[in-house]
Parts: structure tokens; sequence; C-alpha cells
């Protein structure tokens, strides 16, 4: 597998320092939350699960992404 990120140019040493490990983190975030969605075997574990979905939040630093999320995902205009 292969995974291609786009960094801004303008970033200095620290924020792209800062950047690497915050995506990092959400990679390592976006497998745990799969694992976990991976080994959910009855009701009861999708409802707690969903109780604490906040703990799988990831922050995209983009203020517009619930609006918007098609555009981003997918290309789709805003």
């Amino acid at each position: 597998m292969q995974i291609t990120i786009n960094v801004p140019d303008n970033l200095s040493p620290k924020q792209l320092q800062q950047y690497i490990k915050n995506t990092e983190e959400n990679f390592n975030k976006e497998a745990e939350f799969t694992k976990t969605a991976e080994n959910m075997e009855s009701n009861d574990s999708w409802i707690e699960f969903l109780e604490n979905i906040e703990q799988y939040a990831v922050e995209t630093g983009i203020k517009d992404f619930a609006k918007n999320h098609d555009h981003y995902l997918y290309g789709i205009d805003k």
C-alpha cells in the first residue's frame, strides 16, 4: 500500500513536525476505530461503541468539513 500526503509548502520545520505527528495520530485513531468496528458482535457492543464515539474524532483543521464533506472526500462541488 502506498499513501500520498500533500503537505503545504509554507510550513516551518516545527510546523511540519507537528503536521506529521498529527497525521500519524490520525492514522492510529483510524486504525483503532477500524479494529474496534470489525470486532463488534452484538447490539450491546455497538451501543457502547456509539456512546464513546467521540474518542475516535479526528481534528482535520477544515472548518467546513461537516457541511462540505462530499467536496473534501469525493471532489464534488461545494
